[in-house]
């Protein structure tokens, strides 16, 4: 089910339009001020977008979000395994090429994340995500001591009318879209 739904929801991805893409982001945006303000200022582990993903970086510079900081994933090794770890990340800072071509700080300042902005291949309104199947957001979700507040960021298209959480599979406590943004736990039985 989940290779299907990836599948779909890609295609969906790439057949939006620049002008719809455009549409989209300040909704995007809009959403997540207003869920990010709802936080004190902490840290915020963001994402480079890649394959289509929101381009959630410009809400750095919004000036109601002053006193937050930033972070970009970086794709790291660990005893247990592949996980993420976040380095810290101002606009301007310089950037070099990651894991899969993702563009992560130059000079890296680990810091742990309080709010984790994760991008969404697809996902369900109870909470589920689907990412590009490596694992990487469960992995790190779970292995973390203080668990961050995971939110989701998808086009409202991606979404499964289907739940399909497996129990490895790390639950997201929001979504945001262009449409609006989905309280998880709100929607779990």
């Amino acid at each position: 089910m989940k290779k299907a739904l990836r599948q779909k929801a890609l295609a969906y991805r790439t057949q939006l339009s620049d002008h719809e893409v455009a549409a989209f982001q300040p909704q995007i945006h809009a959403g997540l001020l207003t869920l990010l303000q709802t936080f004190r200022p902490c840290t915020v582990g963001l994402y480079h977008p890649v394959r289509g993903e929101p381009d959630i970086l410009e809400i750095t510079g919004n000036l109601v979000l002053e006193g937050f900081e930033w972070a970009l994933p970086v794709c790291c090794d660990s005893p247990t395994g592949p996980l993420l770890q976040f380095a810290g990340f101002h606009t301007g800072d310089l950037l070099e090429v990651g894991q899969y071509n993702i563009l992560v700080p130059q000079i890296k300042t680990w810091v742990q994340p309080q709010v984790l902005l994760i991008p969404c291949v697809a996902f369900h309104r109870q909470g589920a995500r689907l990412g590009y199947g490596a694992g990487w957001y469960d992995r790190t979700l779970q292995n973390l001591v203080n668990k961050p507040v995971a939110v989701g960021i998808a086009y409202s298209g991606t979404e499964s009318k289907h739940p399909f959480a497996e129990p490895h599979d790390q639950l997201l406590d929001f979504v945001v879209t262009e449409n609006s943004v989905i309280h998880c736990k709100e929607n779990r039985t």
